[in-house]
């Protein structure tokens, strides 16, 4: 085949290349609801978008799409920098400007399809370093959706504006943090069936970019424990034997249906973090000033030395 440029429409060429056996990685920055008819991945793919709250809130990345690739089996992570258009096969590279949507289709695109051993092996290595990696699974889904029905206009890095979007784990400056007990519950048959997916789907998951962040579920016990998003969350079990790395709220409260008022949060957590057991806590933390941190009761922990000092225990 050789090295073959394509354009001002290389869709067709592009789904034509990519209809081979064997895995794929693409790390496609946008999809629109048509993706999957242009881009055919299927069980044991990777597939890197940018599914940052800016790009669904624009529209420029469709959670039907996202849902689509999760239901096939595909592994999709979401990294909120990615701005490129490249698929790896086990014999060719497509490395271009195009995005998998209607828009992409009817725009002047161009992208070089190449089975050059060298350029192919480059592609792979740069879909599997990409970083800043969020595992896009059911928790991811319905946040998504919930910021495409906001479907405010946002400035999108690479397309309407110069900033660099959701570097940073932490808030720039970390007002409010609360310490939690966690406490165990029996889950519905509902969210046993979900979670048996969930991991039937991440096990099977072909390699790639390892998840720098998880979203997780948090249903406060409390209903007056109303968060803010942004506010830091630091858990520990409820026998005072572990204490978990810092989760930040990623969202306003979300009504849980055919409840009393409840309602719960997503946190957004460190996948390279991880916890530690109290007792040592308790020892760094006398060691930087602060013996009594009350880690066995809930609380707002108002101290701001004590919050710098709690985060030092993840060197955070």
């Amino acid at each position: 085949m050789g090295t073959t440029f394509h354009g001002p429409s290389p869709w067709p060429h592009i789904t034509r290349a990519i209809r081979v056996r064997g895995p794929r990685h693409a790390a496609i920055a946008y999809l629109g609801e048509d993706a999957p008819a242009l881009l055919p991945l299927r069980a044991g793919d990777l597939l890197v978008v940018n599914a940052s709250r800016a790009a669904v809130r624009a529209h420029v990345t469709s959670p039907i799409a996202l849902a689509y690739y999760v239901e096939a089996g595909v592994r999709v992570l979401s990294s909120p920098n990615l701005h490129a258009g490249v698929i790896a096969t086990s014999r060719r590279a497509v490395i271009g400007s195009a995005n998998a949507s209607h828009s992409s289709t009817i725009a002047d695109e161009a992208v070089v399809i190449t089975d050059d051993p060298e350029i192919v092996a480059a592609a792979w290595t740069f879909i599997d370093g990409i970083d800043e990696i969020t595992e896009v699974d059911q928790v991811f889904l319905d946040n998504a959706s919930t910021e495409w029905q906001i479907g405010r206009s946002v400035p999108i890095p690479g397309i309407g504006g110069r900033m660099r979007a959701e570097l940073d784990f932490l808030p720039a400056r970390v007002t409010r943090m609360f310490l939690r007990h966690i406490v165990e519950y029996e889950p519905s048959p509902a969210e046993k069936q979900a979670w048996a997916a969930t991991q039937a789907h991440r096990s099977g998951a072909a390699t790639g970019p390892a998840a720098t962040y998880q979203l997780e579920w948090f249903r406060p016990g409390d209903r007056r424990a109303r968060l803010n998003r942004g506010d830091v969350v630091i858990f520990v079990t409820d026998d005072n034997e572990w204490i978990y790395p810092p989760a930040v709220v990623d969202s306003d409260a979300i009504a849980i249906p055919h409840t009393h008022k409840a309602f719960g949060h997503l946190l957004r957590t460190r996948a390279d973090l991880q916890p530690l057991p109290v007792a040592d806590a308790e020892q760094q933390l006398a060691a930087l000033g602060h013996p009594n941190p009350r880690l066995a009761t809930d609380h707002r922990i108002i101290s701001a030395s004590l919050r710098a000092a709690l985060l030092r225990l993840w060197k955070l």
